[in-house]
């Protein structure tokens, strides 16, 4: 069956963020949060936002990417009721990213398949 990249990360439903670490112990694994401070970071793949909200409190900049259309919903309502100014989301893939080249200083795929 033949996908096209559009389609990609629609097929399979998000996994709850219930069932991952907390991005701080995440972000720990991966170095500490001096990865993620002040710098401009890309999730992709970031589900309902979960590890892209985590890194809002040490980022200049956070933005969420992901297919599917539902866990952006969420995401931006997570955004909304929180109150958090430095974070957006987008739906979209990892293959066709609308962003130029080193936009970004850092890039998370977090619990993405």
């Amino acid at each position: 069956m033949a996908t096209s990249t559009s389609a990609v990360g629609r097929l399979l439903p998000a996994i709850s963020s219930q069932l991952r670490p907390p991005p701080e112990d995440e972000l720990r694994e991966y170095g500490g949060l001096g990865l993620v401070r002040r710098k401009r970071v890309i999730d992709v793949g970031c589900g309902d936002g979960r590890m892209a909200l985590g890194c809002s409190p040490y980022a200049s900049e956070v933005v969420g990417v992901d297919p599917d259309p539902e866990a952006i919903r969420l995401a931006r309502k997570k955004v909304r009721e929180l109150g958090v100014t430095n974070v957006r989301f987008k739906i979209g893939v990892a293959q066709e990213l609308p962003f130029p080249d080193e936009h970004f200083d850092v890039v998370l795929l977090s619990w993405t398949l």
